[in-house]
């Protein structure tokens, strides 16, 4: 099975000021797309349709941040009849942290709080599986010794008694569309919590619990 990662929101402490206005994002947001790789075809069609429903220049990365709230509310209400119908395996899974409650101690290091937050949404979801693969963009791990997070992963599955083969790979996500979904749904989850424009979420809500995992770090 593979996992595909993104995030939005940012890394940064600087919650005394607004977001966008010299401060950083009170909240942050990790989702995965988990896609078997014979089933990636679904969501490449998909994404596809929505290029040419918008007119958008193919094989260029369209961020989530750039769709409106009509944009992401027809993205997500299409999702059931184009992927979910036709993918066993396609599953949203998210977390999102609210950083004004982080504890001192976790903000000490950006690494060291990026990976247990993406180890919490990702350990009960590897265990399921026999053989994982992680595929992250090249850009979430905004900080120094992003490479660790492999390391850290396998510690802490293999560490429990799981023999999992579990991999990662970190990619250029304007060259992998799995990459680009995973962006989508970062964003149209975040904005929900920071700026609560729910479009997109509200019909996330209504998804399947098998089809849509999300947890909410708030301490």
């Amino acid at each position: 099975m593979k996992i595909y990662i993104d995030e939005s929101g940012d890394l940064g402490w600087t919650l005394d000021k607004p977001n966008r206005h010299g401060g950083s994002s009170k909240y942050i947001t990790i989702t995965g797309i988990i896609i078997s790789k014979d089933e990636e075809k679904y969501i490449s069609r998909f994404i596809s349709d929505i290029y040419k429903k918008y007119n958008l220049t193919p094989n260029i990365e369209k961020k989530g941040a750039n769709f409106t709230p009509e944009h992401s509310s027809y993205i997500t209400s299409q999702i059931i009849n184009k992927i979910i119908c036709k993918s066993n395996s396609f599953k949203i899974i998210s977390i999102t942290v609210n950083k004004t409650k982080v504890f001192e101690s976790l903000q000490k290091d950006k690494n060291i709080f990026y990976n247990y937050v993406l180890g919490l949404l990702l350990k009960p979801e590897i265990i399921q599986y026999k053989e994982v693969e992680i595929v992250l963009d090249k850009r979430t791990i905004k900080v120094s010794q992003g490479q660790s997070f492999p390391d850290y992963i396998k510690t802490e599955i293999w560490g429990q008694g799981f023999n999992i083969d579990i991999s990662c790979e970190f990619l250029e996500s304007t060259k992998n569309k799995m990459i680009w979904f995973a962006d989508w749904y970062a964003n149209f989850i975040w904005r929900k919590h920071e700026d609560n424009e729910c479009s997109s979420y509200s019909l996330l809500e209504s998804l399947p619990k098998d089809r849509f995992s999300e947890k909410k770090l708030f301490f």
